[in-house]
């Protein structure tokens, strides 16, 4: 199948040389050069403005306007990302060739590295406070760091579990009823299941209802399937690359790199999930099993409720490490390395990821909130799904790694993934992939 979310990835590799023909700092603000009145930054979100994210994005830069009346005033321009994440990721790179990026923009957190070493953002290690750095989450600051300095603020956490349709579950004797299956699985962030006893449940699921067992959302087609899968990489002790971002042969060929991939290539031979599922299979009651996000909760409780009224969440099963690995990291704010005004901008983004503002946008997504702080006055987090992806978050998060080639890499991976998982052999694969990479980071070595 063609992956046309490697669009979005490709897009992002061009950062790199447009950066280093796009001349010196931009004239990036409206009012840049005014010496009277407040000082005027401009924004950008990767959001329309008329959904529920972009209306909490909205809110808080008027409240951060309000806040400072007469010394800083920001205006926000909304670009909704395309298909393959195209769209905002095209204003980014057509804005290094004219000099005109913004003061404040988002941007998907693994891309830190790659936007970091082109010269974009600004070092914010010292123009954040004490209290609002050691209030993020420790996943949400390895997220924003590269090579020891942070350049991205986390908006939001985000990690993936599997969730589960308690009806069908006990329709294959699983449970006794839908009101004890989470006991009587007895699946825990603190005991979760093995990779082998997922599968053996994944095939008693199979056998009763005669289709796949898990929606492994491989037709998605963009960043999720390395967001959603490396885990499985990770937790059979695999890497994807060095700590350095320099190596890839022996981490992304490795043979424990290899049993994570033919653990996702089993999947499908076994007949256990479809390299091209159905719709909305699990929202619909059609597979028993979905790995997915905490955005599906809302969905789940709001949107599917007469489809599949009981359900729940369960971990990420566990490799041949026995550790448990989820994957971490969302959109953050960055300050552009050209604005005019840096102090001021990284006071904006300081603003736009306090507590306050992670609790509004995460209401909004649903996703989990970048601050400590947050979690002590959200009482959804105290209980059920919503406190097991928090849970699983801080005992396992595992953040996709933060070099400067990462855009390549998820390239790489969901080449893989889209290779395997239509046959090939999964050795074989990594090896030529391997080659290719070594390459790309040959250049950029230079």
């Amino acid at each position: 199948m063609v992956n046309k979310g490697w669009i979005g990835a490709v897009l992002v590799c061009m950062v790199w040389m447009l950066a280093a023909c796009s001349g010196g700092p931009s004239e990036n603000s409206e009012g840049s050069q005014e010496s009277e009145g407040p000082v005027k930054l401009s924004m950008w979100v990767h959001i329309s403005e008329d959904t529920l994210e972009g209306k909490a994005y909205k809110t808080r830069a008027k409240a951060f306007n309000d806040a400072n009346v007469g010394k800083i005033e920001v205006e926000v321009q909304y670009i909704a990302r395309g298909g393959g994440g195209t769209g905002y990721e095209d204003k980014v790179n057509a804005a290094l060739t004219t000099s005109s990026l913004p003061d404040v923009l988002t941007l998907d957190g693994p891309n830190t590295g790659a936007y970091a070493k082109s010269g974009i953002l600004l070092d914010l290690s010292d123009r954040l406070s004490e209290e609002s750095r050691n209030d993020f989450l420790t996943t949400a600051l390895q997220q924003g760091t590269y090579e020891g300095k942070l350049y991205s603020l986390a908006i939001q956490e985000s990690t993936v579990a599997v969730f589960y349709n308690k009806d069908m579950f006990v329709q294959a004797g699983l449970c006794k009823s839908f009101e004890s299956c989470d006991q009587d699985l007895g699946i825990t962030v603190e005991d979760p299941w093995t990779q082998d006893e997922f599968k053996q449940i994944a095939t008693t699921l199979k056998n009763k209802f005669n289709k796949p067992a898990i929606d492994l959302h491989l037709g998605s087609q963009d960043e999720w399937v390395t967001f959603g899968l490396a885990p499985f990489i990770w937790t059979n002790g695999g890497e994807l690359i060095s700590e350095d971002g320099i190596e890839v042969q022996g981490y992304f060929n490795s043979e424990k790199t290899a049993k994570g991939f033919t653990f996702i290539q089993s999947m499908i031979n076994e007949g256990l999930s479809a390299a091209v599922p159905e719709d909305n299979a699990f929202e619909v009651g059609i597979y028993p099993m979905s790995l997915s996000s905490a955005w599906t909760i809302p969905l789940m409780k709001y949107s599917y409720v007469d489809t599949v009224p009981h359900w729940g969440v369960l971990p990420y099963p566990v490799g041949e490490s026995g550790k448990l690995h989820v994957p971490t990291g969302s959109w953050a704010f960055g300050v552009s390395e050209s604005t005019k005004h840096p102090e001021e901008a990284a006071k904006l983004a300081e603003w736009m990821t306090n507590k306050e503002s992670t609790i509004m946008v995460t209401n909004a997504t649903g996703l989990l909130p970048a601050k400590t702080s947050a979690y002590a006055e959200v009482s959804k987090y105290k209980e059920g799904p919503d406190k097991l992806f928090m849970d699983q978050l801080i005992a396992g998060g595992h953040p996709r790694p933060n070099v400067f080639a990462y855009p390549e890499l998820t390239f790489s991976f969901q080449q893989a993934i889209d290779r395997i998982v239509n046959g090939k052999d999964v050795g074989e694969t990594l090896d030529q992939l391997t080659k290719q990479l070594e390459v790309k980071l040959e250049r950029h070595k230079r």
